[in-house]
């Protein structure tokens, strides 16, 4: 199995890194061209991926340097904390860390798929039931060995991808297959967040190459660095939130005072803050400490980020009071962001029986 390192930049160097990543994608202005994506198919910008791939190297992030890999958990939280500020769209976390880690643990034969990923091109991971939840006991689609048949939905960058990693159920188990994006049928399915690309993927004896057989524990490794790298994209959109709210009760005044001075005000400013910090503490001790349940702190992070990431959104609405309702205010697209990012992968519902049964409560 792969494990990538903790992280191989210390923190002055990992904040550089992620101030980089923000300002590159700030300057190619976002969040606000979020808005541009409403009626795109792709509801990704393939110009600033190449940008980031390419000249940053993010695709590469965590993955083994013998495939032109680079940095370890620590880089994948700070590069997710960095794009989830900026709303950037970009198939980061689905290809790069979803993909690119269940591909790392499938062994020598995902090896040419692995170098594509590095090398920028996009691959899904048709994992999901129909839920979109990582459940593979509801996992739909079959294998004769050769092909694949069935249905994914919610597959993240589904009509963006090169390729698929399909998690398919034959006589052995559950197996891992790659399954080029042009023998696939692929439906864009319209995201509530206009920068989340989503889709039901379909596959009809679809020519497949076999990765890996009992394929169930390298896609739990995959799985459990990506919801590490969502509760890093939702902590940053909630930090954004926290900061552009704190900055406007500042300035907004009402009943001729600031209305940051009401003490109700300051009791949920006071709240919001508890929630920010409790999710980047969680972050904090996967970037910096090994753990003996990867799995329950992966959903651990997941859990609380959506629930905290959806409640400051929501209070990033109300505390900017008629302004923060409007298209043009950015308020909308984190809630957006927020709501897309807590159904990715698992509900905090999901997240928190899959606690229990890892803990064996």
């Amino acid at each position: 199995m792969y494990n990538p390192p903790l992280a191989t930049l210390d923190p002055s160097e990992l904040a550089e890194l992620k101030l980089t990543v923000q300002q590159v994608v700030d300057d190619a202005g976002y969040p606000a061209r979020v808005r541009e994506l409403e009626d795109s198919s792709a509801n990704t910008d393939a110009a600033l991926w190449t940008l980031l791939a390419h000249e940053i190297g993010l695709a590469g992030v965590g993955l083994p340097e013998e495939v032109g890999g680079l940095g370890g958990i620590g880089e994948i939280l700070a590069v997710s904390e960095a794009l989830g500020a900026s709303l950037a769209p970009v198939p980061f976390i689905a290809s790069t860390v979803l993909t690119g880690q269940i591909l790392a643990n499938a062994g020598d034969g995902a090896g040419s798929y692995l170098e594509r990923i590095a090398g920028g091109e996009v691959g899904a991971s048709a994992i999901t039931n129909d839920k979109g939840s990582p459940d593979l006991g509801g996992i739909a689609i079959t294998s004769d060995g050769a092909t694949v048949t069935g249905t994914a939905r919610f597959v993240s960058a589904g009509q963006v991808a090169a390729f698929f990693v399909v998690a398919a159920r034959s006589a052995s188990g559950i197996d891992l297959y790659a399954v080029e994006a042009a023998d696939a049928q692929v439906q864009a399915l319209t995201p509530l967040d206009f920068s989340g690309p989503i889709a039901t993927v379909s596959f009809d004896r679809s020519p497949a190459v076999l990765l890996a057989t009992d394929a169930i524990d390298a896609i739990a490794a995959g799985v459990n660095v990506a919801l590490l790298a969502i509760g890093a994209d939702q902590l940053g959109g909630a930090q954004h939130c926290f900061d552009m709210t704190l900055e406007y009760i500042k300035v907004r005044r009402q009943f001729n005072r600031e209305i940051g001075s009401f003490q109700a005000v300051k009791h949920r400013m006071a709240d919001a803050l508890m929630l920010v910090e409790m999710a980047r503490s969680g972050l904090e001790r996967a970037t910096w400490e090994t753990t003996e349940n990867p799995s329950a702190d992966a959903s651990v992070v997941k859990a609380w980020g959506s629930d905290a990431y959806i409640s400051i959104a929501a209070e990033t609405v109300q505390l900017h009071g008629g302004i923060g309702f409007t298209w043009e205010h950015d308020a909308h697209l984190y809630f957006r962001r927020a709501r897309y990012d807590a159904a990715l992968l698992g509900d905090a519902a999901f997240h928190r029986e899959r606690i229990a049964a890892n803990l064996q409560w």
